[in-house]
């Protein structure tokens, strides 16, 4: 928490948020048992020298002449291996950036359709991980087999050269049998190197019992997939909506209904407003659309279509998402806008910030298009942020477009400029406001009032305003 705010900006939260664990826990690793372990070891090692140098010198002398090649080995090879691990920590941490970032902005992420560019953006980097993780196994493969061969051939050579005098000289003498126990004694140097491994294979057996667990998120098969080719594509969408009679209960709240009966209809090319305190069920609403979730009773139809029998990517890809806190991702501009559609031209990029009042603001950036966002969009303005995301919305010419409190974090210089984006962009397309600031939707050609998840009062501003209902209520309280 020393560092500087700029050093925040150039460093991803989620590189940050892996390396605090991993990185941690490497150390923990590191200084735990592995300290005794090493005490042990060394220990040993001294020892066996000790008793060698007092039970046959000469023999304990020949095996001491290669401990520099073998101490040399070791030395290279542990420079390898730190310079591997170091960049074994920054490709998991890479990769972690991308995890919690897309974990994080998950519902952006299903809006746009974006669960492929993520998968393959994150196997980037864990392949890159893969590969050097492959290196750091090699390396430490390749340092045992050393010590392996070392081990096979020294009492090879070593008896090869002196065996025959030795034993001469052993069975000859009072000293008879040294040469057995200085051996044993050399096994006693080796020992600590299969002796250290027994917690990794205690560790392994954990993580074996645990996969299980890991597993199950990923053979699960959801209800509601995106990936499938299954469903019915339309070749036209016109962009008629309609709710019938919707009951609706979030999975982690099953006992708190949502949406009580809900029923809504909306004509192709009409703006609506969804309006009431909060957790009414506006923001459901706007989430059944889009097949995030499944209502308990009740269906949603588009174009007559039941979306439950409408393919899930298609149906996405038919509706542009403008939300209250815009979620751009870690990249340029023309990337986050590119979001939407992933084989859109550069053209194509320009004309949807045109629309969405961003063009004039990138132009004036150093590198235009090319300018990273930062972490979460952390570079730009609120207004920025929100005309960016518009301009995602709109470069895949959505027939329906969501606009989820889009302005009601914006200071009034930057809702000017957006509001206007928006009013303009709706134009031909069947549009869906949710609103708190109701000045923005005064325009709307149906305003719907929610109060305890469902629909109490329809009508435009005027008509709302002479019934003094729900609508009333919220307008004089701002």
């Amino acid at each position: 928490m020393q560092q500087e705010i700029g050093w925040f900006d150039v460093n991803e939260t989620g590189e940050l948020n892996t390396r605090l664990t991993d990185d941690i826990y490497k150390i923990n690793e590191g200084i735990g048992d592995k300290v005794g372990m090493l005490i042990q070891s060394f220990t040993t090692f001294v020892a066996s020298f000790i008793i060698g140098f007092s039970k046959g010198w000469k023999l304990t002398l020949v095996i001491l002449a290669v401990s520099p090649v073998l101490g040399f080995s070791a030395f290279i090879f542990s420079k390898v291996l730190t310079s591997f691990t170091s960049l074994e920590q920054s490709a998991y941490a890479k990769a972690g950036a991308v995890a919690e970032e897309v974990i994080s902005s998950v519902r952006t992420v299903f809006a746009f359709g974006g669960q492929q560019k993520e998968i393959t953006r994150s196997w980037l980097n864990m392949n890159t991980l893969t590969i050097k993780m492959l290196c750091c196994k090699t390396n430490f493969l390749l340092s045992r087999e050393i010590k392996v061969t070392f081990f096979e051939l020294s009492p090879q050579s070593h008896t090869h050269t002196h065996t025959h005098k030795q034993i001469h000289t052993h069975t000859k003498d009072k000293n008879k049998g040294k040469l057995p126990l200085c051996l044993c004694v050399f096994m006693l140097l080796y020992k600590p190197g299969y002796s250290s491994h027994a917690p990794y294979w205690l560790k392994n057996s954990y993580r074996q019992y645990n996969r299980p667990v890991v597993f199950y998120g990923i053979i699960y098969k959801p209800h509601i997939n995106s990936y499938s080719d299954h469903g019915h594509k339309p070749d036209v969408i016109k962009g008629n909506i309609e709710f019938n009679n919707i009951h609706f209960t979030y999975p982690s709240r099953p006992n708190v209904k949502v949406l009580n009966g809900m029923s809504l209809s909306v004509r192709s090319g009409q703006t609506i407003a969804l309006v009431g305190s909060s957790g009414c069920g506006k923001s459901t609403t706007v989430q059944l659309l889009q097949r995030f979730y499944d209502p308990q009773d009740g269906s949603v139809f588009v174009d007559g279509h039941d979306v439950r029998s409408l393919n899930v990517r298609f149906l996405r890809e038919m509706i542009g998402v403008v939300s209250q806190e815009p979620i751009l991702f870690a990249t340029t501009i023309a990337e986050n806008i590119r979001y939407g559609r992933p084989d859109v031209t550069h053209q194509e990029i320009e004309q949807a910030a045109r629309e969405a009042n961003a063009y004039d603001f990138i132009m004036t950036l150093p590198d235009k298009f090319e300018t990273l966002v930062g972490d979460r969009g952390t570079q730009m303005s609120g207004g920025q942020k929100q005309r960016i995301a518009i301009a995602r919305a709109l470069v895949r010419n959505p027939k329906i477009l969501l606009l989820d409190e889009a302005t009601s974090a914006l200071d009034a210089e930057s809702e000017t400029i957006v509001q206007a984006a928006l009013d303009k962009v709706r134009q031909g397309r069947t549009t869906i406001v949710v609103a708190h600031r109701l000045s923005t939707i005064r325009n709307a050609d149906v305003i719907a009032g929610f109060q305890k998840g469902e629909i109490v009062e329809l009508g435009t501003h005027s008509q709302l305003m002479e019934k003094e209902g729900v609508y009333h209520t919220l307008v004089t309280m701002q």
